[in-house]
């Protein structure tokens, strides 16, 4: 669906209100003290290169949402890629795993917080639940905008209270450092992935981005931007407080408590001399900050995705119902949830059980919706290289680049894959067998939802739609192609002549080729326009910009051609032959002529009108 659609909520965010809110939402401290705290575990002393291949991993699927969130800029996220990209079922798959992974793991830092403050200050654990869910629900439920600006605050004072640990840590050992090494400091290969995977928790923060790209001014610039900013500051700042952790004890002489599965605790509180004391109530302190922090965020993240599956009615239109630019409906029901499973969970577990459970499963969760991601790009990106590449004249460098998104989402999905199997693999059977429970259920809802909504019970199209979709499944772009409307220019040819046969012709961009006829550039009239009058009398095309052409094959199907300018975003396509010469072009008027156009069936005479 488009930007503009009615049921939308308004654009007021700007980038620094979505970084701030992602980045608080990976609750930077929180996070070291328990997903690092448990990588640290895992892996030792090579904590921090585990923590660098954690973030260079989660930078690569990064990268693939920053290529979606330019070509979708609704909300709803990596659910809507799923929807677009791939299918309707696929979609309701990916929006039922995020709503999973985004709430549990929002959970998962609330659950860290109460077990630190519940350590620390001795507060009983129910209070300190409430201590923390309380003030996030209010703030979530009054609205994204109240929630990002105290995100800026909050976000701000704590990571400046982390540069003064590092620099606190440096100051005790007198500036003594080490080398993490794998060959000094062996780990087992089960330690190794899942130290990746909980490494992989902390920059991840950027996942609750893209759901909410439906409220971002410039979405498809902004959205990109706050992705790669996101993982890498907190994967950057992450990486050196791990090894400021980890240089401490080792310059200290102190072994690492492996038998504490959270021990950064008590490396603040006994590392760190006369300071300690302080650090470690202080810690307490910013982890309830923390804990606000990552329920605003991942609350946010699941209840816009709700509301946009409820928009395009793969669950109930109840859950798009928006008050006052607030999808009310879906912020209550994610807030309503977010309260009742910590609340059943520590009746039976504590909370160092319940972070690292819900921790688990949630990472497992996000690499699914990750891979759902990747899936989406490299089915787009593959359509666009097949489109951009001619058949003669190609060097093994074309093809990279014209085929880059599909590389690209391919390199990110293997990756996933891998992590993901053997991360199941490794943990505890019993959280493993949650996580495949809650896809097969998706699964069966996706099918019982295909099943209950098939054709019995959707309005018959008649048979004048039949024999449109007929017409346009057999119809060739070369039949639906219109010669009097082709809009081709040379790139020697003048501005003002490219500009005539635009206007002329009422189109909004031209085709342009070189003088062997081969399609290299697309110019739009408004650039012409745009230049002084002397520029537009004086120069020609080859002195300005031009922007991508994209091809397609004249014997391809015009359906072809509906997805690929609705993936591309462009007006029109140059149509090529086998040789990769130009032989016109298909616009959108052209398509939407063939959409609405019933030609008559000459095998039995019938009529497309009666």
């Amino acid at each position: 669906m488009n930007d503009s659609n009615s049921g939308e909520l308004q654009r007021h965010l700007t980038f620094k209100d979505i970084f701030f809110l992602s980045f608080g939402g990976m609750s930077p401290l929180l996070s070291i003290l328990t997903y690092g705290a448990f990588a640290f575990t895992l892996a030792g002393y090579d904590a921090p290169i585990v923590m660098v291949i954690g973030t260079l991993l989660v930078l690569i699927n990064g990268l693939s949402v920053n290529q979606l969130s330019k070509r979708f800029s609704t909300s709803g996220g990596y659910y809507t890629y799923a929807f677009q990209a791939l299918s309707a079922n696929v979609g309701f798959d990916t929006g039922w795993m995020y709503m999973f992974y985004s709430i549990l793991y929002g959970l998962a830092y609330l659950a860290g917080a109460v077990f630190v403050i519940s350590l620390i200050l001795g507060i009983p654990v129910y209070f300190s639940f409430l201590i923390i869910s309380v003030p996030s629900v209010i703030l979530l439920i009054i609205g994204i905008k109240t929630s990002s600006r105290y995100a800026i605050y909050a976000v701000t004072l704590e990571v400046s209270f982390m540069v003064i640990m590092v620099v606190l840590s440096f100051f005790i050992t007198h500036g003594n450092f080490y080398t993490p090494s794998f060959s000094r400091y062996p780990i087992t290969s089960a330690g190794l992935f899942l130290g990746i995977l909980f490494a992989m928790g902390i920059p991840t923060g950027y996942g609750t981005i893209t759901p909410i790209s439906g409220e971002a001014q410039d979405a498809k610039r902004v959205i990109g931007r706050s992705v790669i900013a996101v993982i890498l500051s907190g994967g950057i700042l992450a990486t050196v407080v791990i090894y400021a952790f980890a240089n401490i004890v080792l310059q200290t002489h102190y072994s690492i408590p492996f038998s504490d599965k959270l021990p950064i605790i008590d490396i603040i509180r006994y590392d760190f001399g006369k300071y300690g004391i302080y650090l470690y109530y202080a810690v307490a302190i910013a982890t309830v900050n923390d804990a606000i922090l990552a329920f605003l965020s991942f609350g946010s993240a699941a209840s816009r995705t709700l509301f946009r599956m409820g928009y395009d009615r793969t669950i109930p239109s109840i859950f798009s119902k928006n008050v006052k630019n607030n999808p009310i409906v879906s912020v209550i029901t994610v807030s309503i949830v977010m309260m009742i499973i910590p609340a059943l969970m520590f009746r039976y577990m504590s909370p160092e059980i319940v972070f690292i459970f819900l921790g688990t499963v949630a990472s497992l969760a996000g690499l699914f919706i990750h891979l759902s991601a990747n899936f989406s790009l490299m089915r787009i990106g593959y359509r666009r290289g097949r489109r951009l590449i001619s058949r003669m004249e190609r060097k093994l460098w074309n093809y990279i680049i014209d085929y880059r998104e599909f590389i690209l989402a391919s390199v990110g999905a293997l990756i996933s894959s891998i992590v993901l199997v053997y991360s199941a693999y490794s943990t505890v059977p019993y959280y493993t067998t949650i996580f495949l429970t809650w896809v097969v259920i998706g699964f069966i809802l996706s099918e019982v939802k295909a099943i209950v909504t098939k054709t019995p019970y959707m309005p018959d199209i008649g048979r004048e739609g039949k024999i449109v979709a007929e017409n346009l499944t057999s119809m060739t772009v070369a039949k639906a192609r219109n010669p009097a409307t082709d809009v081709i220019v040379n790139i020697n040819d003048t501005l003002r002549s490219a500009m005539e046969k635009m206007l002329s012709k009422n189109m909004p961009a031209s085709i342009v080729v070189n003088n062997e006829s081969k399609p290299i550039g697309t110019v739009y009239l408004i650039d012409i326009l745009l230049l002084p009058q002397i520029a537009i009398e004086k120069g020609k095309i080859n002195q300005i910009r031009i922007e991508k052409v994209v091809n397609i094959g004249e014997n391809e199907n015009i359906t072809d051609a509906i997805r690929l300018m609705k993936e591309n975003n462009v007006p029109l396509l140059a149509i090529i032959d086998a040789s990769g010469k130009c032989t016109g072009t298909v616009s959108e008027r052209e398509v939407l002529l063939q959409l609405g156009t019933v030609k008559k069936d000459d095998d039995t005479g019938a009529q497309a009108t009666e």
